[in-house]
């Protein structure tokens, strides 16, 4: 299914106000359309030149100042109605996002920089919002226009029409030229922003690392070189966006002026009325704008095409821990854990090999070694962030690939070597595991970790704000509330 299709999807639950956008959409035409025929058919030909009636001049003003506030209210009705629907269907696909992110395997984070994960969600999203709410309202609007446009023409004198029908080809393929050109640089430079924001992520949570080797300049650097190149490709791409205006705008001139020339010499001959010219010149007018804004609507759709498939690239990700069909619920479990024959590795490279295994309840068990020997992807292992390439892993006699992963991960407790805490409360991070915790619960596994006395000399006590990464506690500290956490989880 094409990215265009799959943006329509989201669409579809707005389906009842979209036919009133369709509708408002053409009574914003039909008055646009309205006014260069009252103009120059009615006002000119059959009062100025016609009838000279008084009466009849001031009711046709009256319609034309009626006929634009009513465009007015036709066009803000649009706009809002249809920002209001690419508002749900941004918000519903921003959801699917990262519910989807969350679904997958660890295994997809460690090829993928935050940074760029991080802009397919905000900055890629943005820009088909932008593409939804600003642009696709407008170009229908102009693209019926100019639909009408071409039809009062060849019904006012074919004969002069033939003159905008030489120039639409030209204008088409000049378009989708420029149209290609933009698309080409805004996947490229989509790219370089997730870099900019990888390279700003890493920094600031490695701040104290940076600090602590002086190379601040060192980043500086590297985030002015990686702003430099998307600064090239952000000024090639505005070359070609701003041309094409122009480009389109010239060609158009070209035309006009063939126009008067051959609509001149028909008023001359007697076969084309003066109200009929101004009204024939008033349409070509109005056409201008509009396709002037079709061309650069085709700009912004090959942006935001760029961006829906980079977005719809993740969510095509399938991820590489999969439950089976006929996966059962794991039971309570006691503990006894085994690996038989197991091998694991990472992108062919082999960790474990050979890995027998055997923890019994209750037992406590040390795995030592050098780092990178694998004492983390073996533990990594039983909650099956990971799977096996041979081999297998059961607890209590249940092989770990044939039940439940939410079974599985609710009985496991982990405290990683890299201590995580959430924004938030103490008591909140505590019971991260365990939401429905009593404060009696938080307090006992508070005191097991060896926590609770540190705790109640904050200030705020349970509910004191730990900050982002939990950078308002010493290392120590958070480490006791990351095993109030494993323990509370049982």
């Amino acid at each position: 299914m094409s990215a265009w299709r799959r943006l329509l999807t989201y669409l579809k639950p707005s389906w009842p106000l979209l036919i009133l956008v369709l509708l408002l959409t053409l009574a914003v035409t039909l008055t646009t359309l309205a006014l260069p025929w009252l103009i120059g058919k009615d006002l000119i030909d059959s009062v100025i030149l016609g009838e000279k009636n008084l009466k009849l001049l001031n009711l046709i003003v009256l319609a034309i100042i009626a006929l634009v506030g009513l465009k007015g209210l036709f066009s803000f009705g649009q706009t809002y109605l249809i920002s209001l629907i690419s508002f749900k269907a941004i918000t519903e696909m921003r959801n699917r996002i990262y519910e989807h992110l969350q679904r997958l395997s660890l295994s997809f984070y460690r090829k993928r920089q935050t940074g760029e994960i991080i802009s397919r969600v905000i900055n890629d999203v943005d820009q088909l919002q932008n593409a939804l709410t600003n642009t696709s309202v407008n170009f229908f609007t102009n693209f019926l226009i100019l639909i009408g446009v071409f039809g009062l023409i060849f019904y006012i004198h074919w004969r002069l029409s033939l003159f905008v029908l030489i120039i639409i080809p030209v204008l088409a393929f000049t378009a989708n030229k420029f149209g290609s050109w933009i698309k080409k640089f805004s996947s490229s430079i989509q790219v370089r922003i997730a870099n900019i924001s990888s390279i700003l992520q890493e920094t600031i949570v490695g701040i104290e690392v940076v600090k602590s080797f002086t190379a601040e300049n060192r980043e500086i650097k590297r985030f002015k070189e990686e702003n430099a190149r998307t600064l090239q490709l952000s000024i090639k791409r505005t070359r070609f966006i701003a041309a094409l205006a122009p480009s389109m705008e010239i060609l158009t001139l070209i035309g006009l002026t063939g126009i008067l020339w051959y609509g001149g010499r028909e008023v001359i001959r007697g076969t084309l009325s003066t109200g009929e010219l101004v009204t024939f010149l008033g349409y070509i007018a109005l056409a201008v704008n509009p396709l002037s804004y079709v061309s650069q609507a085709f700009g912004v759709y090959q942006q935001a095409m760029a961006s829906a498939e980079r977005i719809f690239e993740i969510m095509d990700t399938e991820s590489e821990i999969k439950e089976l069909p006929q996966a059962m619920e794991m039971p309570h479990l006691k503990g006894y854990v085994q690996f038989k024959n197991v091998y694991f590795g990472y992108n062919g490279e082999p960790v474990l090999e050979n890995i027998n295994l055997e923890v019994k309840p209750g037992e406590r068990l040390a795995l030592i070694g050098p780092s990178g020997v694998g004492k983390t992807s073996l533990v990594s292992l039983i909650p099956r962030f990971y799977d096996v390439n041979s081999g297998f892993i059961t607890i209590d006699g249940y092989d770990i690939r044939k039940v439940k992963l939410a079974s599985l991960r609710r009985q496991v407790s982990i405290v990683s070597q890299e201590t995580i805490l959430f924004n938030g409360s103490i008591r909140s991070n505590i019971a991260y595991g365990k939401k429905e915790a009593s404060d009696e619960e938080i307090i006992t596994a508070a005191k097991q970790a060896n926590a609770h006395s540190f705790i109640i000399q904050q200030r705020n006590g349970y509910e004191t704000q730990v900050g982002e990464r939990g950078v308002k506690l010493s290392g120590g500290e958070k480490q006791r509330i990351a095993i109030a956490r494993a323990i509370l989880r049982d």
